[in-house]
């Protein structure tokens, strides 16, 4: 649920709602293999490539695909899937420039825009990734104004491998300039939008814990919606979760937030974890399976949803 905008109305427009994706921007480096290799072996793989990614960045692009009606086919616009491409690109704009005046961004924008905006929060390094970052996200419709470049700082990066045969993944990652934020960057309601209040927060545990945790407060105490998507899994305080409007957990995040084992958690046990976290106080709870769906619950109903029958390209950034 999204709920009206307090901030000030762009002139001659309806105020737009917002949405801020609190998170990490990760620069993937990526092996392909036949399989992964074992401990203390090496392999060779079949391909490397460089994309930009991470929970914060992927949740972005996703959430504003979501909110946005894609253009016709016959527009001559950019494709929807290049924003993460290793191709390069024209200078990025400075940071604190709003998404380019042509191209995708804009034909979606002055076309289809329903007056909501994505707006992300993350931090970069002052190197190569950072400024593609402000780039890519720019001109896939993300305001990317809040993007704070951190001074001789690399920007987090994510080593990927990928079996080539299941598609399955492992991520290995550093936080770099993510690390630089602190509780005291989310203190005041104001601060989950970088200066104005959102309508809804949506972060991941790429952040450290205790800042995460001062977020999901400040929401709550402010009456923000608050939607965590529990990766990588961390447990936090019992205290947040009252909170938490939407938390979404895969199988392994829910073993870990509720403290299980993960085989313990199984179709006999998702009704009993989730109720688990709404007696904590969260209010809406996924918990995603993978290939066989995804269980919800509220505090009046629940249910089974199963997973579209679709050929897995690649599950990398599908979380």
């Amino acid at each position: 649920m999204v709920r009206n905008a307090s901030s000030a109305s762009l002139p001659n427009t309806v105020a737009k709602k917002t949405i801020a994706i609190i998170g990490g921007l990760d620069a993937d480096l990526i092996m392909i293999a036949n399989r992964i290799p074992d401990r203390g072996e090496s392999l060779l793989a079949n391909e490397y490539m460089e994309a930009l990614g991470g929970k914060g960045a992927n949740s972005a692009i996703a959430t504003y695909r979501a909110c946005h009606v894609r253009p016709p086919e016959d527009d001559e616009t950019e494709s929807e899937s290049s924003w993460e491409s290793d191709q390069d690109t024209a200078a990025p704009p400075p940071v604190g420039s709003p998404p380019p005046a042509t191209g995708h961004a804009d034909a979606v924008q002055t076309k289809y825009d329903d007056d909501i905006q994505v707006k992300m929060i993350g931090a970069v390094g002052d190197d190569r990734y950072g400024d593609r970052f402000i780039e890519k996200l720019g001109s896939s419709g993300i305001d990317t104004s809040s993007i704070r470049v951190a001074r001789n700082t690399q920007t987090s990066i994510c080593f990927v491998m990928v079996d080539n045969y299941s598609r399955e993944n492992r991520c290995l990652f550093t936080l770099g300039a993510t690390a630089t934020w602190k509780k005291e960057h989310f203190a005041n309601p104001e601060d989950l939008g970088h200066g104005m209040r959102p309508d809804l927060v949506v972060a991941q545990m790429e952040i450290d814990k205790e800042v995460v945790e001062t977020m999901i407060e400040t929401a709550g105490k402010a009456d923000i919606d608050f939607c965590l998507n529990a990766a990588p899994a961390t447990p936090v305080s019992k205290r947040t979760y009252r909170y938490i409007t939407h938390l979404v957990v895969n199988e392994s995040e829910a073993a870990i937030m509720s403290g299980r084992e993960l085989d313990e958690v199984h179709e006999e046990s998702w009704p009993v974890i989730a109720q688990e976290f709404l007696g904590w106080g969260a209010k809406n709870i996924v918990i995603t399976l993978g290939a066989k769906g995804s269980f919800y619950a509220t505090a009046t109903e629940s249910g089974y949803c199963r997973a579209y029958d679709v050929p897995v390209v690649d599950t990398t950034g599908a979380g």
